[in-house]
């Protein structure tokens, strides 16, 4: 990695140690030649000549920090792009890391000087990607980026929200940070239940406009549940002495202060640390790097978290991926709450406190927890040479003990693999003879089910057939015949005029009545064995009449939405259409107990859906499917063997005290013939 800081080099020192442990006294030929097996296979390992190894390509990376490389801030962010970039396994990557020093200057001055540094330091170099970290590198590579990297994918971290430009810039990708300033605050009131205050503090630098924006989002809920204050245009004395006069139900929110009001700059830690020497009520935070320096503790953006995800996206953008894949990602899921261990006890807060999977941080070690590590490596250790001596011991009794019974157990497992391979010989061919027994069953059980839905098909079809040679002689024989007896007695009637004769017409009268009755009962029986609509005007006169009817008949409330379904299917098509609708209808009618239904047809591509959805009672559908056809009836039988033969699909979803929909999915099988 190399570091630069506006034109100064930034130093990483590095340290390495190794150790070796030798145990004397060891004995046996065992251990003796597995010392000889590694050593000679690591004089191998490391023999190979490097000109035997694949050539890497190199892939540039330049990571541009906001800030100085001292804070932790850049530091955090820096270990989680190392982890990534800078693997073991890794040697095709080089990072390249320039610090803009934001602290110390303002926007304008800072934009320029960048730009003119990038473009003569890296005016013939080539990088795979750039990383940003921040919103005021945002702003620097949203104006000059087509300038110092044309074409080059800049994946971004630590940014607080997107911008449109940044939408709609197919070249930028990265992380947000997710924030939770309102949970952070309502931690705070929720252990600290008398606060009426709050104190934010946020400058007006460019990071501090941007966090001010958020803050007013963040902060609604709170507006009228206590006061809020804005401070952060005094200079650092003034801060202070404002502070230090807070009364004790207050509570400070600390957002970014790096600039006071007379211009004077401070880093992140040391901003915190002067801030909460006067200051006698809890600081609270969203950022790490103010821990250890005062802050209370709160909701914490995880940076390190966010360098790792960056540094996975431009490895994945690396290893091929398309830009247009690496979706920019939130890291709210990253937050967690941190609280100090020296704040909790000032504060007199106990660990049960504390919100769910809250840190604690700083907390007192005792010595033997300090030296931990060694004491643990001395054991270990130990315990490791114990295991050596036990495990040696062990190994040559039983090497000697397993000699002896080897040759006993060979001649045995001779025997018994002749006798085995007999038996498997004898067993594969009873499987294979089994195996063509169990086809020809299968065969046959196919040809069987076949046979059986055929005849279902010729048996629903044979039964319409019927229904309408029914329908037909009953609507053009009995029901003429009817018609004439009336107009015969409505004769009679006219030709009756003394008063003598009023029972006479009082008769006649009645027996019209049930004439009347009678026709239309069997006009009733008439349609229901097959529908004269549905022959004369379609389907979709058909089932509009039939749900009209139904819904006189059984006093029960419908609303239809449908569309015209005529031309897509043959006259066999709409005849069974309309029989599995009026199946559905019956079952409503007799079973359910409902008061309202919707009836809907869809036209999609390539398939008609038709939903018949009431609220009545409902029922148990696994219960009642899995009974046997005698015992649940044969409407749900009906209506499934219709489906199936128009090719389509049927879907009964009911739940108890709910209601039951019955869904019919029937694709549109070419044009429709008569």
């Amino acid at each position: 990695m190399r570091d630069s800081e506006m034109g100064q080099d930034g130093v990483h020192p590095k340290g390495t140690s190794c150790g070796v442990l030798l145990n004397s006294y060891v004995t046996g030929s065992l251990l003796l030649q597995s010392c000889r097996f590694i050593f000679l296979l690591l004089i191998f390992c490391f023999a190979v000549p490097e000109s035997s190894r694949a050539e890497l390509s190199r892939h540039d990376v330049l990571i541009i920090h906001p800030y100085h490389s001292s804070l932790h801030f850049s530091q955090a962010i820096n270990r989680g792009i190392s982890q990534v970039l800078l693997a073991k396994d890794r040697n095709d990557i080089e990072l390249h890391v320039e610090y803009l020093d934001g602290l110390h200057r303002d926007e304008a001055s800072l934009a320029a000087g960048a730009y003119s540094y990038f473009r003569e330091k890296f005016n013939n170099q080539h990088f795979t990607a750039v990383i940003g970290v921040g919103d005021l590198v945002y702003s620097f590579l949203k104006s000059f980026h087509v300038d110092l990297f044309p074409a080059t994918p800049v994946f971004f971290c630590g940014l607080s929200r997107q911008d449109d430009e940044f939408a709609h810039n197919d070249l930028f990708s990265g992380v947000f940070e997710a924030s939770d300033v309102g949970a952070t605050v309502e931690a705070g009131l929720s252990l600290f239940p008398g606060s009426r205050r709050l104190i934010v503090i946020n400058d007006s630098t460019f990071a501090g406009r941007i966090q001010q924006q958020i803050l007013s989002e963040e902060l609604e809920p709170f507006q009228n549940r206590f006061q809020i204050d804005y401070y952060g245009n005094e200079s650092m004395d003034e801060l202070q002495s404002r502070l230090a006069r807070l009364p004790a139900d207050s509570l400070v929110l600390l957002m970014n202060f790096t600039r006071d009001g007379l211009g004077a700059t401070f880093s992140f830690e040391r901003s915190c640390r002067l801030l909460a020497a006067k200051c006698k009520v809890p600081i609270l935070g969203i950022w790490e790097f103010y821990l250890a320096q005062g802050l209370f503790g709160g909701k914490m953006v995880d940076l390190e978290a966010q360098g790792t995800r960056v540094a996975l996206m431009a490895l994945d953008l690396i290893h091929g991926k398309p830009l247009s894949e690496l979706k920019p990602v939130r890291t709210l899921n990253d937050s967690r709450f941190i609280f100090d261990y020296r704040r909790l006890k000032q504060f007199n807060i106990t660990y049960s406190d504390l919100p769910p999977h809250s840190i604690v941080t700083k907390e007192p070690e005792s010595v033997l927890w300090r030296n931990k590590k060694v004491g643990w490596s001395l054991l270990c250790i130990a315990l490791a040479l114990e295991a050596v001596v036990i495990i040696l011991s062990v190994n040559i009794y039983r090497r000697k003990k397993s000699e002896k019974e080897l040759e006993k157990h060979r001649n045995h497992l001779e025997e018994l693999v002749k006798t085995r391979t007999l038996e498997l010989t004898t067993t594969n061919k009873q499987l294979q003879e089994e195996n063509k027994v169990r086809k020809k069953a299968e065969e046959a059980l196919r040809e069987s089910e076949e046979i059986l839905h055929q005849l279902s098909v010729n048996l629903l079809t044979v039964q319409d057939k019927e229904r309408r040679r029914i329908s037909v002689e009953l609507h053009d024989e009995l029901g003429q015949s009817l018609a004439a007896l009336k107009l015969q007695l409505r004769g009679l009637e006219r030709k009756t005029t003394s008063g003598s004769e009023f029972e006479l017409l009082k008769e006649c009268e009645e027996l019209r009545e049930s004439i009347n009755q009678i026709i239309e009962n069997v006009r009733r029986l008439s349609r229901d064995l097959s529908p004269v609509a549905l022959d004369d005007l379609g389907i979709d006169a058909a089932l509009e009449y039939l749900i009209s009817n139904f819904s006189k008949l059984h006093q029960i409330g419908t609303i239809l939405d449908l569309v015209e379904i005529n031309h897509l299917f043959c006259q066999n098509d709409q005849r069974m259409i309309y029989r599995i609708l009026q199946e559905s209808l019956n079952n409503i009618g007799k079973h359910s107990g409902a008061d309202h239904i919707i009836f809907q047809i869809e036209k999609n591509e390539g398939n008609v859906l038709l939903r018949v959805r009431d609220n009545g009672k409902g029922f148990d559908v696994d219960e009642v499917m899995s009974r046997k056809s005698l015992d649940s009836g044969m409407g749900l039988t009906a209506m499934g063997e219709r489906v199936r033969t128009l090719g389509g699909r049927l879907d009964v979803r009911s739940e108890k005290g709910v209601g039951t929909e019955i869904c019919v999915d029937i694709p549109i099988r070419g044009s429709a013939g008569f």
